[in-house]
């Protein structure tokens, strides 16, 4: 976003801190959470306002691990770091409850389920079998899991009885949320400056600290903790092609007869569709099938996109949703799927410049933990063993 003459501030307010935290999401405040609860002078600077992009329009789903199967993640990752993530995932909801998500009004302690679909709309048989394999593995090591067939007891809800559900791995202990109200809450708890409407334009060294402009402001800081997520390569070009910006799109429906008594990911996470306390269902995904033309920070909804969703709706449940609301939101993927914590690439003195970013769609369920990690090892000295704290380089993600 360029910024007019007209806004530029013809004597910028000096501002000095120990930290300067870029982006107002849910890794940026819980960022300045981390940073108060250690006593550090720290600086919040959010282009438009806390939580004006994905940190609000996502589904709020606050579920354990990733979209794709823990199996799937184990052959990807290895072992050691698909279970950290899977553990990260369950103290990200604990951390959230214990700031008061709980809570909420719309804060509900549902499960959340990936399942495995048959027929039209559904992913190949290979699917199924990744659910099975994970539901083992995930008992091996230690976590609780069902594993959901047709006729088990409780499979009976709307996508169940559509006969359309083959296997589901049932998440037991998970929530869901309005990210709106989950951000007000963790915004409510800022006791730091916080500066809206202010973009940083560069990011410059300043001895060994660095130099931060914005229309109306310098900011000298010992450090920067960028998280932008998908924009990160605005302010820092070296992650141009390591955090890929792909927009996101949901609707809202009236329910009708509908009942979910999960919060379902669909097609290997591609998919995803939940109801909330009021009975409203949100109904997400289908870019996958246009990944080429889902790229980008345009935030707009397309035609194709909205058109595969309320498809996929139809499939399952007999009948078009009656659509209430359209949207989208741009996410950063990383190359792995893994977060991406840890000193930026470039020419920064003693790690001056962090980053915190890439959760490819899963910032509610990772971004708080990840942000208090990365916060530890920024101001630790990158001493703490973090198992997916990793260098960022040009290109690639470890």
């Amino acid at each position: 976003m360029t910024v007019p003459h007209w806004r530029r501030a013809k004597t910028p307010a000096a501002i000095q801190a120990e930290v300067a935290v870029i982006g107002g999401g849910v890794a940026g405040v819980s960022a300045m959470v981390a940073l108060q609860d250690r006593g550090i002078d720290a600086v919040l600077l959010e282009r438009h306002r806390i939580g004006h992009g994905a940190s609000t329009r996502n589904a709020g789903f606050l579920m354990r691990g990733a979209a794709e199967s823990y199996a799937l993640a184990i052959d990807e990752w290895g072992h050691d770091r698909a279970r950290t993530a899977w553990r990260w995932s369950e103290e990200n909801l604990e951390l959230l409850l214990g700031l008061g998500a709980g809570d909420l009004p719309s804060f509900r302690r549902v499960p959340s389920c990936l399942v495995a679909l048959g027929g039209e709309g559904g992913t190949e048989e290979g699917e199924a079998e990744e659910l099975r394999r994970s539901a083992e593995l995930m008992r091996e090591d230690g976590f609780e899991v069902e594993l959901i067939e047709p006729g088990t007891p409780g499979a009976d809800d709307s996508l169940w009885a559509s006969g359309a559900a083959r296997v589901g791995l049932e998440n037991p202990n998970d929530g869901s949320v309005s990210p709106a109200e989950l951000m007000g809450l963790l915004a409510s708890g800022l006791t730091g400056k916080v500066l809206e409407g202010q973009e940083v334009g560069s990011i410059e060294a300043d001895g060994e600290g660095v130099l931060l402009r914005t229309p109306s402001h310098v900011v000298r800081a010992r450090h920067a903790l960028v998280c932008t997520n998908a924009y990160a390569r605005s302010l820092l070009p070296a992650l141009d092609g390591v955090v890929i910006a792909r927009r996101g799109q949901m609707l809202a429906a009236k329910p009708g007869p509908m009942r979910l008594d999960r919060s379902y990911y669909l097609n290997r996470g591609n998919e995803y569709v939940r109801q909330t306390p009021d009975g409203t269902v949100v109904f997400g995904g289908c870019r996958a099938r246009f990944a080429e033309r889902e790229l980008g920070v345009e935030d707009r909804t397309t035609p194709w996109v909205q058109g595969a969703i309320e498809g996929l709706w139809t499939s399952l449940f007999g009948a078009p949703p009656e659509v209430m609301a359209r949207w989208a939101g741009t996410m950063g993927f990383s190359p792995d799927g893994l977060p991406l914590i840890g000193p930026a690439p470039g020419e920064w003195e003693r790690g001056a410049v962090w980053f915190c970013g890439g959760f490819t769609g899963h910032g509610m369920s990772l971004g708080h933990r990840s942000a208090r990690a990365c916060v530890e090892a920024m101001l630790d000295g990158g001493t703490t063993p973090f198992p997916l704290l990793r260098a960022l380089r040009p290109g690639g993600a470890a």
